[in-house]
């Protein structure tokens, strides 16, 4: 059938990577996604790792053949919300992380594998 994907080609599943700072490129976040797909829509939970941050909270957002854009949602009060705009491919997310609504920038490069 054309217009399915194939099993190893499936979506759903936990991607972790790294997040690194356009500021700084020794300021890494580690993202573990784990996500689930209903046709274009994308949801799930995530838990971010930094320095000095061990947050998690809900993934939601949409995948259009392979353009993907995500929002982070964390747990009330403890962290930033984060957007991730890329595209999946090859059992890859890749693309751009940023911060928004938030008191400090942070946005950069993220590089995340499915597991």
């Amino acid at each position: 059938m054309s217009g399915c994907k194939k099993e190893d080609e499936a979506f759903a599943g936990t991607y972790v990577g790294d997040g690194v700072d356009s500021q700084s490129s020794s300021n890494v976040k580690q993202f573990t996604l784990r996500i689930a797909d209903s046709g274009t829509s994308v949801a799930g939970n995530y838990q971010l790792k930094a320095v000095i941050l061990d947050v998690s909270g809900t993934v939601s957002g949409t995948l259009n053949g392979k353009d993907l854009s995500l929002t982070l949602t964390p747990v009330a009060g403890t962290d930033c919300p984060y957007r991730i705009t890329g595209t999946w491919g090859g059992g890859q997310i890749t693309g751009t992380y940023a911060a928004f609504n938030c008191f400090v920038r942070s946005d950069g490069a993220i590089s995340l594998k499915k597991q």
